[in-house]
């Protein structure tokens, strides 16, 4: 992949928008001219589709649901807590950034949603690659991305403009095709249904929209990758021996951000189109669709700033600086990320391109196939960089200071999708699924933490000094001293044959990963009581990544982690295979139950290579084994009399020699030896006492606590634990005094690491060896028809998941490159789940939908794997949650509301070996008294950023009006602030690397009008954030503000 990433904005500006416009208003005037050949409306045409597709018998109506109404049913009918959203709902409340798309899903979170350009779902505290499975048309393109000191992010790159469906799962579920450790989230694109009208044969729709709240970002230094930098007036070296370039004001990344006007104007400068055009024949579909969207940087909101200008801002920003000396509070961003002024590095450009087709054959067989490209450029803050600038804002009261335009991050992906389905008529036996697929994922990300413009040298090699020189002293007019002696003609430029002085994107990272996967399933009716449902699936995928400031010895502070975090390269693979019995013993109840077998393999391509090679940073280095801990022992009676004996037999002849002195000075002057002079016997007494403390008389010793590459077991073999040495132990009457007094003087921070022998190491350039492991796990749930409407059902099941490629490839801290990843063994989670579903609509015969269904869940995650102080990657005793979940709807017809509720009772990371660690020596000076259950999870960790809110509700209400050719609808979402309790316990370790940005209450609103103009065209009007308020989103990885009021205006012609 080419360094250079395409700039926003320069194609599919203004023009396609308006020819789009044109199009749909002259399709829509002539569909309108044909009299008695159009097609209904879409929304009169659902209407009629109902009216026709309805059979009265007496007082009986069937009518068939859509596929949509179908989905938001099942969130009241399945026995897993779930969540829906339709094409209608995703595309009215679209929003600003794809994080937007869970904005109403109650429950569901994306993680880091207004700087990754992707989903990283959230679902009850459970968040990372390989625990909740996204998948898009049953493919999984899920990839880890590396935040340098930030730690790894999950990314889930989506286009809204091509989905048809979401379904989110709560939880782990045994019918579903791609479930995870805490549920899944299963993306639909754009079906053909959704484009050819019901009875018709052919469709094409048009979609076009423009938003306010956006403008564009200064790309005005991305083109200078490739130059030689001498070669750019004004630019130099950057002294510091980074070898970065800095680059003159006029082309400079840095720049002040605009100021927004809350979201009323349009400027074009976001803007998106999707045409769709597809076929539905008796023996086949197919079905072709491209959308465009670009957005330039959007505006933060200003109401509710306030609260985001706590006078600890500075405080925590310096700290953050000195991990270990930080205190916890709510992250200051509202003087950097001033309200109402752009964010810059949140622009996009995304552009897809979807197939599909389906052959319908005989013997009621179906082939699908798809493919999709979609090229994603977008803008992403480096998220310590956002911590150093607010610590630049120190004593500069309101003054602004300058931020970067960081060079955009590029995703191209691409998706293969194969199907087939058999499923004869009559036949009980028979109901068979089949698929294949690919994805394959490009990316280019700044984000190492290297300088982002530098040259190819490394260390003080990259600079030609009298250039430097020159241009600092003659061209910049800086006052240097040494500027007397360098004259004031342009010196003679040093070669660049070998292009070291060319300007290179240091902190580049690529990645090409690759995904193969196999599907296999059946359904088979064994009696009338009693399903079997059969599945199997293979994942085979291979990592690559590559980073421009590989192998250097020149590194800063936050680009050491490219040789010791990253990056990794390496394959995986795993298979399953899992069975469930639907068994319907009498009419009340049913019960669902099966197991399910994984079998995986991972193998760490990386370090193979690496040690192959020998390269000297990839050894396998000597393994911590302990510590040793100095500290002091009250001496006993018997050892005080040895070593005063001892110390008397030493002092001896010093002592007859100070006597003879101290008599001879005495017989010449008897007033001089009174004074400073001490009397023989007072000397004695002196050196007797030297050394002792507080009277009495204390031994060195060094104590050895295990403290290996894993902290398991630190608490039962750590002797300052275990009950071989009581450090707060006391002593009575000791050598030969009254009271008690200390028996040890103890502090963690004296202490010297040991390491394993060399000479045990047989081979430091072993072969890294293939992770291997397997796992059987059960399921049962039992449901209890109450009446025709009230169902209590019961879920217990257990889940395996294996360790990621980033978790079970090279060692994060690379001081413990061992021939086998840190993270060996499988989470393995038991989750109990308990619901109520009642539907209300006999109560109200006048509402056509009535439902509420209540959860309560308890789940544990045995040997959660996560990253601890050190950055090593590590497994966690157990991770806790619990919690209630609430969901309820009613809809007329004309009138509908859907409410939303979730209620976080536990949300735990439990360790008590762990938390040990940082109290070695109970009551010692430097120990830090750390829970052993925590809520979110330790210092540093992974856990302790995805903490849910405490509570968050979602509400939205609408009406269908004018024969519902008019569609109005508001939500409003709140979420609870961020608490954390047992911060405090360890707020004195730091927060840096991955500070947890706390998040004041949160109440947002959202509104849309959609109206039928002609019968083949809709025009929309959505805003987001009605009440433009600043705030942070929940679980943000970087401190960044959701954006503003933001109108959108739209329409959809099909014809």
């Amino acid at each position: 992949m080419s360094a250079t990433l395409s700039p926003l904005h320069k194609k599919h500006a203004l023009k396609p928008l308006v020819y789009a416009l044109i199009l749909a208003s002259w399709a829509g005037q002539t569909q309108a001219q044909s009299v008695g050949s159009a097609p209904p409306s879409s929304r009169q045409d659902e209407s009629q589709e109902d009216t026709d597709r309805a059979t009265r018998l007496d007082t009986i109506t069937v009518v068939r649901e859509t596929r949509d109404e179908a989905g938001k049913t099942d969130v009241f009918q399945k026995d897993v807590s779930n969540v829906y959203a339709g094409k209608e709902e995703i595309e009215l409340y679209k929003g600003s950034s794809v994080g937007d798309l869970f904005k109403g899903l109650n429950g569901v979170y994306a993680g880091d949603s207004r700087n990754s350009g992707a989903l990283d779902p959230n679902i009850r505290g459970i968040q990372g690659e390989g625990r909740i499975p996204l998948t898009i048309d049953g493919t999984e393109q899920a990839t880890s991305v590396w935040l340098g000191p930030a730690g790894v992010a999950n990314r889930n790159y989506v286009d809204p403009n091509m989905i048809s469906s979401i379904l989110v799962e709560k939880g782990v579920s045994a019918t579903s095709g791609a479930s995870g450790i805490g549920g899944s989230v299963q993306i639909r694109t754009l079906q053909v249904e959704d484009i050819v009208k019901p009875g018709e044969t052919f469709g094409i729709e048009l979609k076009a929209e423009t938003a306010t709240n956006s403008t564009k970002p200064n790309e005005r230094s991305f083109g200078v990758f490739g130059k030689d930098y001498r070669d750019i007036p004004g630019a130099v070296w950057d002294k510091s021996g980074t070898n970065g370039v800095i680059l003159p004001e006029s082309i400079s990344p840095e720049r002040m951000p605009k100021e927004g006007n809350g979201g009323k104007n349009f400027n074009f400068e976001d803007h998106s189109y999707r045409l769709a055009i597809a076929t539905k024949q008796e023996n086949f579909d197919l079905l072709a669709a491209y959308s465009y969207r670009s957005r330039g940087n959007y505006y933060s909101g200003k109401k509710g700033s306030e609260k985001y200008e706590q006078d600890s801002w500075q405080e925590d920003a310096k700290n953050d600086q000195r991990p270990g000396f930080s205190s916890p509070s709510i992250s200051y961003i509202a003087k950097y990320f001033r309200p109402g002024e752009e964010v810059l590095n949140t622009s996009s450009e995304l552009e897809t391109t979807l197939l599909k087709g389906t052959l319908r054959l005989p013997h009621d067989q179906a082939i699908d196939m798809s493919y999709m490209r979609s090229n994603h450029t977008f803008g992403e803050s480096v998220p310590w960089n956002v911590v150093w600038a607010v610590h630049a804002l120190d004593g500069q009261g309101e003054k602004k200071i300058l931020q970067n335009e960081n060079p955009y991050s590029k995703v191209k992906q691409d998706t293969w999708n194969l199907n087939y389905s058999w499923n004869p008529e009559g036949n009980r036996f028979i109901n068979l699924k089949a698929g294949a697929w690919i994805t394959q994922s490009d990316s280019a990300r700044h984000q190492n933490g290297d300088v982002i413009y530098g040259t190819q040298g490394d260390g003080w090699n990259g600079r030609d000094n009298a250039w430097d020189n020159y241009t600092d002293c003659h061209i910049l007019g800086r006052d240097m001293p040494m500027c007397a002696n360098v004259p004031t003609t342009p010196p003679d430029k040093e070669s660049n044959a070998d292009g070291r002085f060319n300007i290179v994107p240091r902190a580049l990272q690529i990645t090409d990963h690759r995904r193969t996967g196999l599907n296999l399933s059946n359904e088979m009716t064994l009696h009338s009581t009693l399903d079997l449902s059969l599945q199997a699936d293979f994942t085979r995928e291979k990592l690559k990544q590559h980073d421009a400031s590989e192998n250097l010895t020149q590194l800063t502070e936050l680009s050491w982690g490219v040789n010791h975090m990253g990056p990794r390269s390496g394959t995986r693979q795993q298979w399953n295979f899992g069975f469930n019995f639907d068994w319907r013993p009498i009419d009340w109840l049913q019960v669902n139950a099966g197991a399910r077998y994984s079998d995986y393999w991972s193998y760490d391509d990386k370090l193979a290579e690496m040690r192959s090679q020998q390269h000297k940073d990839w050894a396998i280095q000597p393994a911590l084994k302990g510590y040793n801990y100095q500290i002091q022992r009250l001496m006993t009676d018997q050892e005080v009399t040895a070593y005063n004996e001892q110390i008397i037999q030493e002092l001896t002849p010093r002592y007859e020699k100070y006597k003879r002195n101290w008599e001879f000075l005495n017989s010449i002057d008897p007033s001089y030896v009174d004074g400073p002079l001490k009397s023989p016997e007072e000397y004695m007494a002196f050196r007797l006492d030297a050394g002792k403390i507080d009277g009495y008389r204390y031994i060195d010793e060094s104590v050895f606590v295990p403290s290996g590459q894993t902290h398991t077991g630190f608490t039962a073999n750590n002797p300052f634990t275990n009950g071989e040495i009581d450090a707060s132990e006391k002593v009575t009457d000791a050598q030969g005094q009254t009271g008690s007094v200390d028996k040890y003087i103890t502090s963690t921070n004296n202490r010297k690491p040991v390491y394993q022998d060399e000479t045990e190491i047989t081979n430091k350039w072993e072969e890294p060896k293939k992770q291997k492991d397997h796992a059987w796990v059960p399921h049962i749930g039992l449901t209890a028809f109450v009446t025709d409407d009230i169902r209590i059902y019961a879920r217990y099941n257990e889940f395996v998941r294996f360790p990621s490629l980033f978790e079970s490839s090279m060692a994060m801290a690379g001081s413990s490159k061992s021939s086998t990843g840190v993270a060996v063994s499988p989470e393995h989670a038991y989750n109990w789940e308990i619901g109520y579903a009642h539907n209300l609509s006999g109560y109200f015969p006048s509402l056509d939908y009535a439902d509420i269904r209540i959860n309560y869940f308890n789940n544990r995650i045995k040997d959660y794997i996560d990253r601890d102080w050190d950055f090593n990657i590590v497994q966690f005793a157990e991770k806790k949650m619990s919690g209630i979940e609430l969901q309820a709807r009613v809809d007329s017809g004309k009138y509908f509301a859907n409410f939303g509720g979730t209620y976080r009772l536990k949300q735990q990371l439990c360790d008590h070996d762990y938390a040990q660690t940082f109290n070695p020596i109970p009551g010692a000076p430097g120990s830090r008294n750390v829970p052993g259950c925590v809520d979110g999870g330790f210092p540093r960790t992974f856990a302790r950023t995805s903490l849910q809110p405490q509570y968050s509700l979602n509400l939205d209400v609408g009406a269908r009006l004018l024969e519902k050719k008019l569609l109005l609808g508001a939500r409003a979402v709140y979420h609870s602030a961020a608490k954390n309790k047992d911060e405090g316990a360890f707020g004195s370790m730091g927060w840096a690397y991955n500070r947890a940005n706390y998040w004041n209450p949160i109440l947002v609103f959202d509104a849309y009008a959609s109206y039928q103009v002609q019968k083949n065209l809709n025009v929309d009007v959505a805003i987001s954030n009605l009440t433009n308020q600043y705030y942070l989103d929940p679980m943000a990885r970087t401190s960044i503000p959701a954006p503003g009021r933001t109108v959108r205006v739209g329409m959809t012609a099909r014809f």
